[in-house]
């Protein structure tokens, strides 16, 4: 269920997807926007959001960030595939920032702001990176 906000979540900007509607996530109870969306021809669905990624301490709020979640229909893509759907959505430049062990979801974050683009958290210098599928997905910790 997407919630009103001033800021949309990002929607394909080719044909081949899907709308799918009516799925409760957990981002229902978080108050975030967000769509759901299935390309059949690859097999691939993306949760878009509009999200405020949470803060480290000490450092200044730098506001909302779109925020893809992609999967192979509940498996893990590649991050070939992923490249594709950031085309495909136009977040080229957004940057993977996975937290999950073994997840089978790759999250790119973009913040709104065109300034921000290419921002990195912090969490990359500071955590160590975890590589599984050959170093085609890399996860980090739990950020304290």
């Amino acid at each position: 269920m997407s919630m009103l906000s001033i800021i949309a979540p990002r929607r394909p900007v080719y044909p081949g997807w899907r709308q799918i509607k009516g799925i409760a996530l957990p981002l229902d109870g978080e108050g975030y926007p967000y769509e759901v969306w299935a390309n059949d021809a690859t097999g691939l669905g993306v949760i878009s959001a509009v999200e405020v990624a949470a803060e480290h301490i000490g450092a200044e709020p730098l506001g909302p960030a779109y925020h893809l979640s992609i999967s192979a229909f509940g498996a893990r893509c590649s991050s070939s595939d992923a490249q594709w759907v950031l085309g495909q959505f136009g977040l080229a430049d957004a940057l993977e920032d996975n937290h999950v062990p073994s997840g089978k979801v790759r999250h790119f974050w973009r913040y709104v702001a065109d300034s921000l683009s290419g921002y990195k958290c912090p969490c990359v210098a500071s955590e160590p990176a975890m590589r599984e599928d050959k170093g085609d997905f890399v996860w980090r910790g739990v950020t304290p």
